[in-house]
């Protein structure tokens, strides 16, 4: 089986949710009998991502090309390139991606792109097979904080896929059974779906780790994004607020890139006097977070309940649940599914400040308790969350393409 994957970023080199998804889902499947290759169009993050992977390397036998050979770096050169510059040489890309695929018949995965789609959809008398993987809905730009620009182009990447690109599709993987139920209701053609559950590398966190550099135990550890509607972190530090008195040996920490909401975040944080107990500890590569989330005490997923909650399923969790330590979450979306409150995770209702207090004095107050349920939360994992145990599903799955 062959199969080459279109992306904007080196998922080896990105520390991003999304990321991790594609390295469980390819480092999967590359134990079986496949041939793998990465075409990434997005250009090099860094210096030292060129340097690293040149224009063309192999890491595991997993092949990486790059399509280009510019450098963008930082966030406004991101952000350039993200609204500006990507189009501006879409034209040369379009011929890159069309010559790599040009009697190509194996399978092709493109990354949730409305120009790579388009591209690929320009294509014709093609040989391959084409699939497409969904891990939320297309609609929650409506939902998140955001500009006039990210809203239009949001609609205009929803409206494509669902009158065009769906029904060019051999394979749809899904993430959740709440999208499944969702994409059924449209007039599929020859479109297979598979429900392919969150997949997380159990051997990542299995390990000791050294306490990273600027923590201090005993902590509670946050990693995601710093946005209240998405992950609640503003319930968070209201929650810890309520209780820290109690606690104070305890501090937290919340890990992830700056966001829309980071000065509400600073501005919460003074107004409770907490400036010594919680910290705003910033963005930290893929290799630094199993360092973090391991040696933490508690991990907490303050999630609210929202349209991207119901269709999508938090990567984070699986890994908090890899590391056997204790995790507090909210009853969102299929995440009760999985997991019982006090059997393998603390829960907490979704926006209540109050509940999700409760749930992280239950975790402190009684330790011993506390890591039973953490490894009883890790054998959910290893049992609903196992990259083996799901990329062997989705083999199969391609196979039958």
């Amino acid at each position: 089986m062959k199969i080459k994957i279109i992306l904007n970023s080196n998922p080896f080199f990105s520390a991003s949710a999304s990321a991790n998804r594609w390295l469980t889902l390819i480092e999967g499947l590359n134990k079986f009998e496949v041939s793998i290759q990465l075409l990434i169009i997005g250009n090099f993050q860094s210096n030292a991502e060129k340097d690293n992977y040149n224009r063309s390397s192999n890491v595991n036998g997993i092949q990486i090309k790059y399509l280009t050979n510019k450098i963008v770096e930082g966030l406004w050169q991101r952000r350039f390139h993200n609204y500006i510059g990507k189009h501006l040489q879409n034209k040369f890309v379009s011929k890159k991606i069309k010559k790599e695929l040009q009697g190509f018949d194996g399978i092709v995965w493109a990354e949730n792109d409305l120009s790579i789609w388009k591209i690929l959809n320009q294509i014709v008398n093609k040989n391959f097979k084409l699939i497409a993987e969904m891990s939320e809905f297309l609609d929650i730009h409506n939902y998140n904080k955001g500009n006039l620009l990210q809203r239009k182009l949001g609609d205009a990447k929803q409206n494509y896929f669902e009158q065009n690109y769906i029904n060019t599709l051999d394979g749809f993987i899904l993430m959740t059974k709440t999208l499944m139920q969702h994409y059924e209701q449209f007039s599929l053609l020859n479109t297979k779906l598979l429900h392919l559950p969150m997949t997380v590398d159990l051997e990542r966190f299995d390990k000791s780790q050294p306490i990273p550099e600027g923590f201090q135990q005993p902590y509670i550890a946050f990693v995601g994004v710093m946005n209240d509607a998405k992950d609640g972190v503003n319930i968070l530090i209201e929650s810890f607020a309520k209780i820290h008195k109690q606690f104070p040996q305890y501090k937290v920490y919340l890990v992830g890139a700056w966001n829309y909401d980071t000065p509400i975040h600073q501005k919460s944080i003074a107004n409770y006097n907490l400036q010594n107990k919680v910290f705003w500890k910033g963005e930290f590569s893929r290799e630094k977070i199993p360092q973090i989330i391991k040696n933490a005490n508690l991990l907490v997923l303050p999630r609210p309940d929202s349209k991207q909650a119901q269709g999508g399923f938090p990567t984070k969790l699986g890994e908090y649940l890899a590391t056997s330590n204790p995790v507090c979450a909210t009853t969102v979306g299929e995440i009760p599914n999985y997991l019982t409150d006090e059997k393998s995770v603390f829960f907490a209702e979704p926006g209540s400040i109050d509940s999700f207090a409760n749930a992280m004095q239950k975790a402190l107050n009684n330790q011993e308790a506390a890591k039973l349920i953490g490894k009883m939360g890790c054998e959910v994992a290893k049992t609903s969350f196992n990259k083996d145990i799901q990329s062997a599903i989705l083999y199969n799955f391609l196979k039958q393409l």
